[in-house]
């Protein structure tokens, strides 16, 4: 079913599926967010699904400026906004009265298992997380053929004239975003079923991005983990996310051995078996 929230002002967009046989007692929930410069039609919807049969709920929800939900400029990246929008659609399944706030997790994949990781490390309502590719930090010299293009957007902004965007996935050797592991490729395969998808991201958006880390947090984390990897990913290196989570006692790693999109396309069904599978045990 469609719901609604707001976050600082603005519309979001969610939907909320209920269990299939769903009882007279609050159900187990988990919430997620899509990817970068995702929506919400994206991958998810399978997961969704596969949390229902086994007698969970699930909310997910379009940042602002994506897909359904409102806010502007569009396509723009804010990463600390959308954490707040984590958190508003935590405060949404919490209240909800169909809900058990007490066996509530988190998933996400890439920049929103990145965000599933800052949640469940600060918000102790959360009880379990699942990190698939999760977005850690940046390098200084992440995309640094982006220079000119950056330097392009800060004197258009300046000017007062809108900013520039560029492609989010795009074949190797093309400007855009994300061109490694197969980007292209899998954005254009997901978008056959998200209308509302849109190829595109603000250049504003990169160096939010390169200033934005989850290191700090996720090694705070206190509730289970399960932290699906792929070995040579070029866009979410495991030895970050194994970094990142080396002080945490509860870490259960699951690896594969190709790259980022990959695990959603050749393991994309036992990576969702596996994870549906883990977090129905944390919480039923």
């Amino acid at each position: 079913m469609n719901v609604n929230f707001s976050v600082d002002g603005i519309d979001v967009a969610a939907v909320l599926t209920l269990p299939e046989n769903s009882s007279a007692q609050p159900t187990p929930a988990v919430l997620t967010g899509p990817g970068f410069a995702g929506v919400k039609e994206m991958l998810i919807p399978a997961y969704s699904h596969d949390f229902a049969r086994h007698g969970i709920a699930s909310l997910v929800f379009d940042y602002p400026g994506f897909g359904a939900s409102a806010g502007t400029p569009r396509q723009h990246v804010d990463p600390a906004q959308q954490l707040r929008t984590f958190r508003a659609a935590l405060d949404l399944l919490s209240h909800d009265p169909r809900i058990d706030p007490d066996r509530i997790g988190v998933w996400g994949t890439s920049m929103s298992g990145g965000h599933a990781l800052i949640v469940g490390a600060t918000d102790s309502r959360i009880k379990a997380v699942a990190a698939i590719i999760p977005f850690i930090h940046l390098t200084p010299t992440s995309n640094v053929r982006l220079l000119p293009t950056l330097v392009s957007d800060k004197l258009c902004r300046l000017a007062g004239r809108p900013g520039l965007t560029i492609p989010v996935a795009g074949h190797p050797g093309e400007l855009a975003a994300m061109n490694s592991d197969g980007a292209y490729a899998w954005a254009q395969e997901m978008a056959a079923d998200a209308p509302r998808y849109r190829n595109q991201v603000t250049v504003a958006s990169l160096p939010r991005m390169l200033r934005w880390s989850t290191a700090k947090a996720a090694g705070r984390i206190e509730v289970p983990v399960l932290a699906v990897l792929a070995e040579s990913d070029t866009i979410t290196p495991p030895d970050r996310v194994r970094a990142a989570l080396r002080d945490v006692d509860q870490v259960q790693y699951l690896t594969y051995p190709e790259s980022h999109f990959e695990l959603f396309t050749v393991h994309g069904p036992a990576v969702r078996s596996e994870t549906v599978k883990w977090l129905s045990a944390q919480l039923l």
